[in-house]
């Protein structure tokens, strides 16, 4: 790989000057190396390791949308205050705790709207009610 010294010092900035050309394929496997551990949190922690799809679209799309969702999840801690505190938790703790989160904004919501849907309800009959006692009372 032909570079100059500029794009040596760029690509491998911890090695002494003299040893970057040689120690260049080192320097880039550490890129390679930063992509396998992202690789290899999603399928252990994340449990897409028997996650199979056969079609290249479908390949794409499971890639695609797993590099979102692990991302935002690392960025989150970044971008919210309320969790910070994961800025340096390991990835299954992120993932664990902002999935417990989901989890109850989920429930939380289900909850609400079948209180609301039986408030809803109640208000209707109610509604019928004071119409059909109306209606009789003419």
């Amino acid at each position: 790989i032909l570079l100059d010294d500029q794009e040596l010092e760029t690509l491998c900035p911890e090695v002494p000057e003299a040893d970057r050309s040689r120690l260049l394929p080192y320097c880039l496997y550490g890129f390679r190396w930063a992509i396998e551990v992202i690789f290899y949190e999603q399928k252990t922690f994340w449990s897409f390791g028997k996650y199979m799809v056969r079609s290249k679209n479908g390949i794409e799309s499971y890639v695609n949308f797993l590099a979102i969702a692990y991302s935002c999840v690392q960025l989150l801690p970044f971008k919210q205050e309320r969790y910070a505190h994961l800025k340096e938790e390991s990835s299954q703790v992120k993932k664990q705790l902002i999935g417990m989160a989901i989890q109850q904004e989920v429930f939380f919501y289900t909850f609400v709207l079948s209180i609301e849907n039986r408030i809803k309800s109640l208000a209707i009959l109610k509604a019928y009610e004071r119409w059909a006692e109306e209606k009789h009372s003419f």
